[in-house]
């Protein structure tokens, strides 16, 4: 049996202990209507205080779901445990970057969680309000988060990488009352209040408060009357009192909370999800992928910033009653065997990572580091990037030891969630496809130009949900007209929702992804503009023009490559400085994590009749190089 054929059967003979087979081709069955699916699944896995009285309502670019229903989000997310043997079990085990360790159980997260709450109610955040997390991945970013979704305040988490400029802009856009920060990061050594301070300076909005967590013990300023600590803050039976105050309610459309993501325009704009819609998927499509046990220990290696550490390290696996990892790093060739250790000490079974994360693993063994023998693991899920067959075959056998279901998944962080993967132990993966769309998810290929639906099989276009999602975006903050031109597409009377990737779809319904069809790339993880990348870049004097690929990499998994035009010739000399002055240039503008591997000069650029950069040319150019 050939190495894939193994693979598709560990996937297909999955033991599953929820959503058995009967209950999953009942909803294969229910989602060719698309009403009686989104109704069924809203019946059954959340708890409404009070039903709906319809399911789908709005405009064609402006869907709505569950009109008139309400419900209390924190009881559907940790509450409805506490009455269950779930109540002392572990909810959070933390890792911290410096072997630090902390383990919270669903009963003790909860008392921190209404603790928070209560302090930030005190304070004067009500429903509506914006609070901006900017933390690294430490249990005080997860109880933030729950703590501003049981007060309706509305989250945004911005990860820490980002520039100064860059955060000043985004607390311009999003204008939070509350910002939540650290002293600073044990992982890149970043003085985050220092940061914050910097761009509050260059910001025409000035937050009500920030809140600090201690860290790293750093010494920091605090500003009078403004900055508060977060332990002090917590600890002030003035301001906290560990009892449960009562329910909060949302409607079932309450903005629960934004995203900032890349898109093909200039600036990042921030994603806004609702509350019934998101909350529901992340937890079905958790349930349908991940297979959720009493006695899982699951690991998603995502940082909490991004749309997949939202849904598939917190909301997704705390509604199912998981136990989950955090890890406060990212795993690298560096240090990979803290990988190892992990997944021993805590017998972690489900992983939920990137291929890049993988190839690292993979080149550390082969520079015969001696690892321990992992035999824990039973799932492994991957996605965010293309896995090549040498990594497939090397996790099969390495971490999985050819017994574990290895799978990719497909999502957007447009849609909050999962669209497209196999389901372990009722359908079989086939490696190199996304397999197919998950129940209740409509997608077609479709001729970009003309909005022709195109004929299957294995016909290749733009990839689009012809359906929209109950847990999809709703607007991008103060830009409804941004959001309709970046994302939907009417033909005559067809409105597509455009996934800004290209597929096909084969005669057994599985979907296999050929690329992206704009400017946007998912690196690490990581979502970039590569107009960003390159507008930053042309921002320094000397450059007339510029270009930015991505190109596959040995240890990174891949890598951008920067071609810059100049305006003039520099001496030989004054090469080292410019790069230098480039790549500070991006850090300022952007922040480290879109600093490319490599900054070339070229006299041109190719590009076609049109004006258009020819950027797979360039790629060819940046592997020969």
């Amino acid at each position: 049996m050939s190495i894939y054929s193994r693979l598709a059967e560990n996937c297909k003979n999955f033991q599953r202990h929820s959503l058995d087979k009967a209950e999953m081709d009942k909803l294969r069955s229910l989602s060719g209507d698309y009403e009686k699916f989104h109704d069924y699944i809203a019946r059954k896995y959340l708890v409404w205080e009070k039903e709906y009285t319809s399911l789908y309502w709005g405009e064609k670019f402006s869907p709505k779901y569950y009109e008139n229903g309400t419900l209390c989000p924190l009881e559907n997310i940790l509450g409805k445990h506490l009455n269950t043997t779930k109540k002392n079990k572990a909810a959070i085990i933390w890792k911290g970057a410096d072997h630090s360790q902390m383990v919270y159980t669903y009963q003790s997260l909860y008392s921190e969680i209404i603790k928070c709450a209560s302090a930030l109610k005190k304070l004067g955040l009500k429903k509506g309000d914006k609070v901006l997390l900017h933390l690294p991945n430490i249990p005080e970013l997860i109880i933030s988060m729950l703590a501003c979704v049981k007060l309706g305040a509305v989250h945004i988490v911005y990860h820490t990488s980002y520039s100064t400029d860059s955060l000043a802009d985004r607390i311009n856009d999003c204008r939070p009352k509350v910002i939540i920060t650290a002293d600073g990061t044990v992982t890149a050594n970043q003085n985050l209040k220092n940061k914050l301070d910097n761009a509050l300076i260059i910001s025409d909005h000035q937050p009500q408060y920030c809140i600090v967590v201690e860290r790293v013990s750093k010494r920091v300023h605090m500003k009078p009357l403004r900055d508060i600590w977060f332990h002090d803050l917590i600890s002030d039976e003035h301001y906290s009192i560990a009892k449960n105050q009562g329910h909060e309610f949302a409607r079932a459309e309450d903005p629960m909370f934004m995203l900032y993501t890349s898109t093909n325009m200039k600036d990042p704009k921030a994603l806004v999800f609702h509350t019934a819609g998101y909350l529901l998927w992340a937890y079905f499509s958790y349930l349908l992928m991940f297979d959720a046990r009493d006695t899982d220990t699951f690991w998603c290696t995502a940082d909490i910033a991004w749309i997949t550490g939202h849904s598939y390290l917190v909301y997704g696996p705390l509604m199912a009653g998981e136990t989950i990892l955090v890890f406060e790093d990212t795993i690298d060739m560096e240090n990979a065997h803290r990988f190892y250790d992990i997944c021993d000490k805590f017998c972690v079974n489900k992983l939920y990572t990137r291929p890049s994360i993988l190839k690292s693993l993979m080149n550390a063994a082969q520079k015969k580091k001696k690892y321990m023998k992992l035999d824990t693991l039973e799932l492994i899920a991957t996605g965010g990037e293309k896995m090549t067959d040498d990594v497939r075959e090397w996790t099969a056998r390495a971490l999985g030891n050819y017994n574990a279901a290895l799978f990719d998944i497909y999502s957007i962080t447009e849609t909050g969630g999962a669209i497209a993967s196999a389901i372990p132990g009722y359908e079989e993966c086939r490696p190199g496809t996304v397999a197919k769309p998950l129940p209740g998810v409509s997608v077609k290929i479709i001729n970009s130009a003309s909005g022709e639906i195109l004929p299957e099989p294995d016909t290749q276009g733009a990839l689009v949900l012809d359906r929209p999602m109950p847990s999809l975006c709703r607007t991008i903050n103060n830009s409804y007209d941004t959001y309709k031109k970046i994302y939907w597409k009417s033909y005559n009377n067809n409105v597509f929702f455009k996934t800004g990737d290209s597929a096909e779809i084969n005669s057994d319904g599985y979907l296999t992804l050929k690329g992206r069809m704009d400017d946007v790339l998912h690196l690490g993880g990581k979502r970039l503009s590569l107009i960003e990348i390159e507008e930053a870049i042309k921002t320094h004097d000397n450059v007339e023009d510029c270009a930015v690929v991505s190109i596959p990499d040995e240890k990174r998994g891949d890598a951008l490559i920067a071609f810059s035009v100049l305006k003039k010739e520099i001496d030989e000399s004054y090469h080292d400085t410019t790069v230098r002055e480039l790549r500070e240039r991006i850090i300022e503008e952007i922040g480290e994590i879109a600093l490319p591997s490599e900054i070339r000069f070229t006299r041109t650029l190719p590009k076609s009749p049109d004006g258009v950069i020819l950027r797979d040319l360039l790629k060819d150019i940046a592997m020969q190089m």
